[in-house]
């Protein structure tokens, strides 16, 4: 399930961007105060609902705070049982996220694998496994090509945060998820039309985007591992994202409504597929002890 898992840990809270963590052209400006958010996605591969997730946001007294639970849906999690939760944790500088901790669960055939990158506000990021990083086979990531990267999730958070600010998602952002570490480049197309489809809880107009991924370190060097990061059997890379972004009301800013890409496993959609103001207390009873 490395896949399932790239793509929660990347799709679920938006698909990335920042600049060298950081959107420059946010740094003097400060976000939207957002109320605490519960939303859901359903993911799509070759026409088969495969996951399901839900993720909880909240910001307060300059800090934030989002958690992500997802996995197989319905019958593929009898026949595929996999779970995961993310979650990540920092500050709020003015339009900047500058991310303390995030943690990953991941748990395939009732064999949990958790995950920790710590961050010491100097640029660096340290990553920590259980049951201990055995990985054969792939690229180590340097520290110096580490150094300055968001989480997933803060990457997501910063590149939202962009475009609250500058009504544009023009900006690359630097991501290490622990093993691997890449780039993410993203292309504002302007306004798109998108309907949900009966799937989706969005209709109407949508900034639509795209995000080019380039691999700089942690690649697995045999074929079978690889495969997430080819667009078939034969060509290598990964295709871009196409991302639709819109504000379920007018009260909130634009939210990641619909994802496609394609993969080696077919044609991969992702629906925003509900959403609702939360509370504080109902972000927290999701969250795990394991980040803090």
């Amino acid at each position: 399930m490395t896949s399932a898992r790239f793509f929660c840990g990347i799709l679920f809270v938006f698909f990335l961007l920042g600049s060298g963590g950081q959107a420059q052209a946010a740094k003097a400006k400060t976000l939207p105060d957002l109320p605490p958010l519960e939303t859901q996605y359903d993911v799509y591969v070759g026409g088969i609902h495969l996951i399901s997730g839900r993720i909880w946001f909240e910001e307060q007294k300059g800090r934030y705070r989002t958690i992500v639970r997802a996995g197989t849906h319905g019958f593929w999690h009898w026949l595929f049982p996999w779970d995961t939760v993310l979650e990540a944790k920092g500050r709020i500088k003015g339009a900047r996220f500058e991310p303390q901790v995030f943690f990953t669960r991941d748990v395939w055939d009732d064999k949990p694998r958790k995950t920790w990158l710590r961050f010491d506000g100097r640029g660096d990021v340290v990553p920590a496994f259980d049951p201990p990083n055995n990985d054969k086979n792939r690229e180590a990531v340097t520290k110096d090509q580490r150094r300055g990267a968001l989480d997933p999730i803060t990457a997501l958070l910063q590149l939202l945060g962009h475009v609250a600010v500058e009504k544009n998602c023009r900006a690359p952002v630097a991501v290490f998820d622990g093993k691997r570490r890449f780039d993410i480049t993203g292309r504002d197309l302007g306004e798109d039309e998108i309907s949900g489809d009966g799937y989706g809880a969005y209709s109407g107009p949508a900034r639509r985007c795209t995000a080019d991924f380039t691999m700089v370190s942690g690649a697995w060097k045999d074929r079978e591992h690889a495969r997430f990061w080819k667009k078939s059997e034969t060509e290598d890379g990964r295709d871009p994202f196409s991302i639709w972004l819109a504000s379920p009301e007018p009260s909130l800013p634009e939210l990641p409504v619909r994802l496609e890409t394609r993969s080696i496993g077919g044609l991969v959609i992702v629906h925003l597929t509900s959403w609702k103001r939360t509370s504080t207390e109902a972000v927290a009873k999701h969250g795990t002890k394991d980040a803090l």
